[in-house]
């Protein structure tokens, strides 16, 4: 019927009206395709669909023709699907999916001898030199043709539990941590220099215990903090597997929250092997091009708060004082931003320290066998004598989800007795919107004497 050839003609006609593509045509960032041919999102893709449609509309069969017309509508649907997809994943810098890690590390270490309980004055009578740990962790991290991938230098992060094996005096405790690392340098097409970093908690120690284990004057408490820093080599064997090969550096410490915390300290090196899930080395991927940081000042405030133990030097060593003292502080950091990494400034900081200064009565003389038994003789000074003011010279490395603040200071303002002198900061903020952050850090004084924690909230103002 004359009907039919009409119908037949205009779609032909349509459809390659459609298929030439409107001028001029905008141009996309182009993929190579895993069979080995190029697609242009919106260019080479619609030219194909619509060819695809010429081609099936050309059958004259017309008990097809209803059935074509349906596979060109819905081909076209898809088409502008994918193109829709396309431009908001280009507008996300998304590329793939996300790459997964599985990881074991065995990290065969000493304990470095930072006072005399390690050195041998305890039951054992001997130094504690050899300690021995081992990691399982997941992390994960975004596409490699991310933007971000690129920024961060293919940062990872994730969680972790870990087993320390120590002696019976200390324990063999267990971690639960989570972690960050990233490439610092690449060496060879296969071979690079990362980092990483652990930040948890540690439980099941053997702690300081006047009957049970009175000579342990290392670690106080059942529970510390575990801070580890590794620096290693990461050679990738295939697509699924690497090998790391490099040293560990761990800190063990409860902040001052118990008495006694001379603290741990470990040196080690670090063996691991690593499974990934959708990681593609030889994959060609389009040229990421990092968009420039505008280098900028802005400002952080932080609030926060902690407890702590206080105590005094006697003959016979340390004497916890009963009870807890709260600590309250702040920082206000003005940070310049050098790059999408790395942030550097100066902050102020202000704290509250109940236990600071504290001091007997002038008449009280603290006789043999009464280092504990007269407490009540202890004083507080004036709330103003327990506060102080600090300048301190700021670093920040900006991560993923993570960022590392460090510090350096002194008070200028009311720096006496317990306040007086250089103390050091490491913070951790973990983003919780694009304004406020969670704060996790620690303060210390001459690099190895604890002076309390820092945990709090801040603002990016």
């Amino acid at each position: 019927m004359p009907w039919k050839g009409v119908i037949y003609s205009w779609l032909a006609n349509a459809s390659r009206s459609h298929c030439t593509p409107p001028s001029p045509v905008p141009v996309y960032r182009r993929q190579i395709h895993p069979y080995g041919f190029c697609l242009n999102r919106r260019g080479d893709l619609f030219a194909l669909i619509c060819t695809l449609g010429e081609i099936s509309l050309s059958l004259h069969d017309e008990r097809n023709l209803r059935m074509n017309k349906h596979i060109l509508m819905m081909a076209l649907l898809v088409s502008a699907a994918v193109d829709t997809a396309a431009q908001e994943a280009d507008s996300l810098q998304v590329g793939g999916p996300m790459i997964h890690r599985v990881e074991a590390d065995v990290l065969p270490s000493i304990i470095l001898h930072t006072n005399q309980y390690l050195r041998g004055n305890n039951p054992e009578g001997r130094t504690m030199n050899h300690a021995f740990t081992a990691r399982l962790k997941y992390a994960f991290q975004r596409p490699q043709d991310n933007e971000r991938t690129a920024v961060y230098k293919g940062a990872y992060q994730g969680v972790g539990v870990a087993y320390h094996d120590f002696n019976p005096q200390l324990g063999n405790p267990l971690s639960a941590f989570i972690f960050q690392g990233a490439q610092i340098k690449s060496i060879a097409p296969r071979l690079s220099l990362n980092y990483e970093w652990n930040l948890g908690l540690t439980f099941g120690w053997h702690p300081f215990d006047p009957q049970d284990n009175p000579e342990n004057k290392v670690i106080g408490s059942k529970v510390t903090a575990y801070i580890d820093v590794d620096l290693y080599l990461r050679w990738q064997l295939a697509d699924c597997l690497d090998v790391n090969l490099g040293g560990s550096i761990t800190h063990f410490s409860n902040g001052n929250t118990t008495i006694p915390n001379a603290g741990l300290n470990v040196l080690g090196g670090r063996v691991s092997v690593a499974y990934y899930v959708n990681r593609r080395l030889n994959r060609q991927l389009h040229t990421q091009v990092v968009s420039p940081l505008r280098r900028h000042v802005d400002c952080d405030l932080v609030l926060y708060g902690a407890w702590r133990k206080q105590g005094f030097y006697f003959d016979q060593g340390p004497v916890a004082l009963p009870g807890s003292y709260g600590v309250f502080g702040f920082t206000l950091n003005p940070l310049y931003h050098l790059n999408h990494w790395f942030n550097a400034g100066v902050s102020v900081d202000g704290v509250y320290d109940r236990s600071a200064n504290l001091y007997f009565d002038g008449d009280y003389i603290v006789g043999e066998g009464e280092q504990d038994a007269k407490w009540e003789h202890v004083r507080r000074p004036a709330a103003i004598k327990q506060m102080a003011l600090g300048l301190s010279a700021r670093a920040e490395f900006v991560m993923p989800y993570f960022t590392i603040n460090l510090g350096y200071g002194h008070n200028i303002v009311n720096a006496r007795g317990s306040l007086k002198g250089w103390y050091q900061m490491l913070a951790l903020k973990v983003g919780l919107s694009r304004r406020i952050f969670a704060n996790i850090g620690y303060s210390l004084h001459d690099f190895k004497y604890p002076n309390h924690l820092m945990l709090g909230a801040g603002v990016h103002l």
